[in-house]
């Protein structure tokens, strides 16, 4: 038997097994299923802990789950949010397209409901791209900051990266679009597919069946297909270009991985060197979701960073 966050798991046959990766359910055993509005958005939030206030943000197409091994672990030392962005999970309000304005005013709003000043935000892909403008445009509202993976970065770091980012980006765009077209088990596991280094250990069959059961209604399909429309000439105004990460004040992480799909490892380190006093750190073995690919050493370098201890990061 093993105490999981305050909870005895004990294997089907009586012998010990720490079941904590085997079942979200199980990961998420302590946390609480909020519904918040904000501003007339029915928002879904997973929270769990007490303390500094801590909002991990999921990437296009997620939603809160993709916190799942992460959030009981890091409520320990936080009060810990994971939200389902505008037009994902089962938060809607989304009848168009949101632009950066929408992705902000939501986070913020739901911030307000919750009583909450200031947090440390951890965005993951497009999560990251939110909380990155969030700390740009409402420094007063964000702690520290941790960029995982993060997207739409607009920087020059060589065309042999630049053109083995572009073949990843434009394979998640096909699959996106099989996936709305047709969201079948089959095209539900090949969309996620992408997102990890190794597919066959870390997608489990779970996981694709929380997917699949999230987006078989029209409306979310059609709340999805707005929130994840390709950038439009005006929306890609919104990029982060080094002229931008520069202007970044609040302390951060740039938190990449050795196989990450959507943008490779010099876009990680480009983006640490031009974020004043940034630090920047690499998980191995990983693809685009080192939260659930490794979560414990994932768990560990949040929580060093966010509770400033850079010696045992062993990060510059």
């Amino acid at each position: 038997m093993y105490d999981t966050h305050g909870y005895i798991v004990r294997s089907p046959r009586g012998s010990p097994k720490l079941l904590q990766h085997d079942s979200i359910w199980v990961s998420l055993l302590g946390a609480e299923t909020r519904f918040v509005d904000v501003d007339g958005v029915r928002t879904r939030t997973i929270q769990a802990g007490e303390g500094p206030d801590l909002i991990l943000l999921h990437g296009g197409g997620g939603h809160a789950e993709a916190f799942a091994r992460n959030v009981t672990a890091l409520s320990r030392h936080f009060r810990v949010h994971a939200l389902d962005l505008l037009g994902h999970g089962l938060t809607r309000g989304c009848e168009v397209a949101p632009n950066r304005k929408d992705y902000v005013s939501h986070l913020l709003g739901y911030m307000d409901q919750e009583g909450i000043d200031r947090a440390h935000l951890v965005g993951e892909s497009l999560g990251g791209w939110i909380a990155a403008w969030t700390a740009l445009e409402h420094p007063d509202r964000v702690d520290r900051l941790i960029y995982l993976c993060g997207a739409r970065l607009t920087l020059e770091v060589g065309a042999d990266a630049e053109a083995r980012t572009a073949a990843g980006r434009a394979e998640l765009a096909r699959v996106t679009r099989q996936f709305l077209a047709d969201p079948s088990p089959a095209n539900v596991r090949e969309r996620m597919a992408w997102l990890f280094h190794h597919p066959d250990r870390d997608l489990t069959d779970e996981l694709v069946a929380l997917r699949w059961a999230l987006y078989q209604s029209e409306e979310s399909r059609s709340a999805l297909t707005n929130a994840t429309a390709p950038p439009s000439a005006a929306t890609a105004e919104d990029n982060l270009t080094a002229e931008r990460l520069t202007s970044l004040t609040r302390p951060t992480l740039v938190l990449w991985t050795s196989h990450n799909p959507s943008a490779t490892v010099e876009f990680g380190r480009r983006a640490a060197e031009l974020i004043p006093g940034a630090e920047f750190a690499l998980m191995e073995d990983c693809g685009h979701w080192p939260q659930w690919e490794r979560p414990e050493e994932f768990n560990q370098i949040l929580t060093n960073y966010l509770q400033g201890d850079r010696e045992s990061r062993g990060q510059r």
